[in-house]
């Protein structure tokens, strides 16, 4: 089986306590072989009852037994951060840390996928971090130009026209070349991800999809054309669609993907039919990388009640796409 890394993601949110929970999930062990980048004091300040083995060197960590916790230890913390349940410096730095050395394994080929526990945005930026998240900052670390973010919730896969962008600056970065290049790379990205369904849904930016201009243009002027490029381009997409109907029938997987114009549009969608079980993942980038869909969540940090679900079901993905990509890749 293959080798899949949880990195722990914030100290001093619900990381170290979900990780733990989903490297001993039986659905997860019987998926891959996993094992957490994070810090060892704060793993056995989270679990001390459990048998915690912390290793400095991926090359010597013993996969040989699966009784035991293990913890590749790359940037040591004081276990005083531990379910801090609040934005710092130190815990920041070290859940970027631990995505630096997960891409490091993915590309030297030691692992086969990782899967990230929350990190907090603020905590990146007082960290030294001047990116709009760690989809940017994957990006930037591994030389990706074309990405994009998918979020798996239940049969529906979603995808972005823009991401961490304020309403207005998405509103002004739309163009009808921008949103034709989105609908052909989500085709690919389904291709390559092995979908069936390829029909991409795509939704409007204007209430009742503009009503013909009456209450807006970008349908007529934006989205309208560059769906009729893609179809002329042997892209399987309908659309534009009011976005307050789209995702219903999304949900009974008549669609194989989502376009969604901009990020409260998607994820409100998301965390309403849904919640707390969407995974992330980054399409585009050399190395698989899923992530959960929600925060560091500070006011329940310690107190032993986050639900790991969706990090097991983050891990279970990135273990799922790795065993396509080495199947695609023969």
């Amino acid at each position: 089986m293959k080798k899949i890394a949880i990195t722990m993601g914030d100290a001093a949110g619900i990381g170290p306590e979900i990780s733990v929970k989903t490297v001993l999930n039986e659905k997860v062990l019987a998926a891959c072989v996993p094992f957490i980048i994070g810090s060892g004091d704060i793993i056995k300040e989270a679990y001390p009852e459990a048998d915690v083995s912390v290793f400095s060197d991926f090359d010597e960590i013993d996969f040989s037994r699966d009784d035991h916790i293990k913890v590749l230890d790359i940037f040591p913390l004081d276990k005083k951060y531990y379910a801090a349940g609040k934005v710092l410096p130190d815990p920041s730095e070290a859940s970027m840390k631990y995505l630096d050395e997960a891409v490091s394994l993915c590309l030297s080929g030691k692992i086969g996928a990782f899967a990230s526990a929350p990190i907090n945005k603020e905590g990146m930026a007082l960290a030294g971090y001047d990116f709009a998240g760690a989809t940017e900052y994957l990006a930037h670390l591994t030389g990706t130009k074309e990405y994009a973010m998918v979020l798996f919730f239940g049969p529906i896969k979603m995808f972005y026209a823009t991401n961490h962008l304020s309403m207005r600056d998405s509103l002004d970065s739309l163009n009808e070349d921008m949103i034709f290049n989105k609908i052909l790379f989500i085709d690919k990205c389904l291709r390559e991800m092995g979908e069936d369904n390829r029909l991409i849904a795509v939704a409007a930016v204007n209430p009742h999809a503009g009503e013909n201009g009456k209450m807006g243009r970008e349908e007529i002027d934006i989205l309208g054309p560059a769906i009729k490029k893609a179809e002329a381009a042997g892209c399987e997409v309908t659309g534009p669609l009011p976005a307050d109907t789209l995702f219903i029938k999304a949900k009974e997987g008549e669609y194989g993907a989502v376009l969604a114009m901009f990020h409260d549009q998607g994820n409100i969608a998301a965390k309403l039919l849904n919640f707390g079980s969407g995974v992330t993942y980054i399409h585009g980038l050399p190395v698989i990388r899923t992530s959960v869909a929600h925060g560091t969540a500070y006011d329940i940090a310690g107190k032993g009640i986050a639900s790991e679900d969706t990090l097991v079901g983050a891990i279970l993905t990135a273990s799922d796409l790795a065993e396509k990509k080495e199947r695609q890749n023969g």
